[in-house]
């Protein structure tokens, strides 16, 4: 199997390009993100997961520890641990593990866009795209459903590198087309914000709410604090 073709967790994804970092300090030269998937899924992935499954588990058992504690002061005496574990699972446990794998919480702002450039994602409006993109340090992804090339599938949908000509030009996106963007990074808000305004001139920076602990006005904000998203 290409590793183009591995659904992707946000994650794994995560993952990924912090292990694709860590491959460009130890090499001294460029690693492409192809690359880092191939080595991660081959070296690091089974390692990775297992990691995750036992942090899962730990966060899930403070989780039901918390809702032990808030039932039985409801109820005035202890509901027990099974009770507790059951009313939790039955009730929370599939938004907490959709929580737990979305985009925000693993690091990623995104933006779903209703394309307005005139031409659509041709050669000069793909090229100006790829430029905004380099001048930021993260990374940026397109989605569009209709991908002929693509450098990953995240969650059943294929994206590309936003940072290259050649990438965009495979997405055959005109002008009203649905496309999402998602960045990764440093200075990951401002890349999204500069793309979107670009690709949507109605985008505007008030759209922006609380994503990945990321506040509009604020570098960074509790892990704890507000989610949202990017909308256009």
């Amino acid at each position: 199997m290409r590793v183009q073709d591995i659904n992707l967790s946000p994650a794994e994804l995560q993952a990924i390009l912090e292990h694709q970092r860590v491959m460009t300090l130890a090499q001294g030269g460029e690693v492409s993100l192809e690359s880092a998937i191939e080595d991660f899924v081959n070296n690091r992935r089974d390692r990775w997961m297992q990691e995750k499954l036992h942090q899962d588990s730990v966060a899930q058992i403070n989780e039901i520890e918390k809702h032990k504690y808030f039932r039985s002061i409801e109820e005035r005496h202890d509901i027990g641990k099974r009770r507790a574990a059951e009313e939790w699972c039955e009730k929370y446990a599939h938004l907490w593990r959709a929580e737990r794998e979305s985009l925000e919480r693993n690091g990623f702002l995104q933006a779903r866009l209703t394309l307005g450039v005139a031409k659509g994602l041709h050669l000069q409006p793909a090229a100006t795209v790829a430029a905004l993109a380099r001048k930021y340090d993260c990374e940026v992804y397109l989605h569009h459903e209709k991908i002929d090339f693509c450098n990953f599938i995240l969650q059943g949908k294929k994206y590309v590198n936003v940072k290259t000509v050649v990438g965009l030009l495979a997405v055959t996106a005109v002008m009203g087309d649905q496309i999402e963007v998602i960045t990764s990074g440093p200075q990951a808000k401002d890349a999204l914000q500069e793309i979107a305004q670009y690709i949507n001139k109605t985008f505007k920076v008030q759209d922006i709410e609380g994503v990945a602990g990321i506040e509009p006005d604020a570098p960074q904000a509790p892990a704890s604090g507000p989610q949202g998203k990017l909308n256009q």
